[in-house]
């Protein structure tokens, strides 16, 4: 006979629970206002520029109060004014420009985001990884391949700014990115490396001087390359590294891709015609030397080179994700 107690227990309904349970963590698709997926893309970034005279500015009052040692990077991030949100520039790719002092060595560490840094102004800069320390004139491209030891330094006696580029956004969704600081496993700053040529160091340096000798070999007004590995792939499976060359006075090609692009100029001056993904909105950016900015995915667009001289654009992208992953599209 069951005792008083469990007499006066309340009855629980496993399957009552359990559906009560179901619908606090679910939601009826048919009332969400909105299909899985709509008919083009709808980024909430938008088109961007930073001004380098802005950007060196920061670095420069940055400099009097930060130590690359204690902020482990002295950088100012690129938040698109769409979003509102750190760590993106575009929805997949943050960029950055970065300072380093003479003198100054920043701290070695290792991370799971791949990196691109192309180099502004400054002489002397290096780039330290997994052992290989490659030095940087302006123009040069040096990629940071995944989960590689890394540091940075300027021996010269002028500042070194550059452009830095990452993957970081693609982690936010799914956070499995790691990072870890040299200091912890060894006890020093800085990992030990030694000076290597270009061709010693191809996987991952490309020379500006030859850069340009291969688009200026190119005919036409207006030509575009894509810096590759020696096996020929793009320099990662997450983001793709560009230069293009634009006669003065000559424009690009059109373009409206899925793809997300941020540019930095490295010469010249101009302009870029934008047209928002749903056609509705078209606007103008002037740019010059050092400035960078950010076009989102399905934004139409035409960079044109002012009438007085040549003008060269760096650019990295997510193309070769959307490819390996079959979303890459064009218009």
């Amino acid at each position: 006979m069951p005792s008083v107690a469990e007499l006066t227990q309340p009855t629980v309904d496993i399957k009552t629970k359990s559906l009560a349970d179901t619908v606090k963590t679910t939601v009826p698709l048919w009332n969400t206002g909105a299909p899985i997926a709509g008919k083009a893309p709808r980024s909430k970034q938008v088109p961007a520029i930073w001004s380098y005279a802005d950007t060196k500015s920061l670095l420069l009052s940055a400099a009097k109060l930060v130590d690359p040692r204690q902020a482990e990077r002295r950088a100012v991030l690129f938040i698109n004014p769409g979003k509102k949100e750190s760590p993106f520039t575009l929805d997949t790719l943050l960029a950055a420009h970065q300072l380093i002092l003479p003198g100054e060595k920043a701290v070695c560490h290792r991370h799971t985001p791949f990196a691109v840094r192309f180099l502004i102004e400054g002489e002397q800069g290096y780039t330290a990884i997994s052992g290989k320390k490659m030095y940087m004139e302006p123009g040069d491209l040096i990629i940071t391949p995944s989960w590689n030891w890394h540091d940075h330094g300027n021996e010269g006696n002028k500042n070194v700014i550059w452009l830095d580029g990452l993957n970081i956004p693609i982690f936010q969704p799914n956070p499995i990115d790691f990072t870890e600081h040299y200091t912890e496993e060894f006890g020093k700053d800085t990992h030990e490396s030694a000076t290597c040529t270009d061709e010693e160091a191809s996987e991952m340096k490309f020379a500006w001087a030859e850069m340009k000798k291969r688009l200026d070999a190119v005919p036409g007004s207006y030509a575009q390359l894509e810096y590759t590995l020696p096996s020929g792939a793009s320099v990662s499976t997450t983001i793709g590294a560009f230069m293009e060359r634009i006669n003065a006075g000559a424009a690009s090609t059109r373009r409206k891709e899925t793809t997300n692009h941020i540019f930095q100029v490295h010469r010249g001056y101009g302009t870029t015609e934008i047209t928002s993904s749903d056609g509705e909105v078209k606007e103008t950016i002037e740019w010059g030397p050092g400035d960078a900015f950010a076009i989102p995915s399905w934004h139409e667009f035409t960079n044109q080179a002012k009438s007085e001289e040549q003008a060269y654009l760096f650019y990295f992208s997510d193309k070769p994700m959307l490819q390996n992953l079959g979303f890459w599209k064009t218009s």
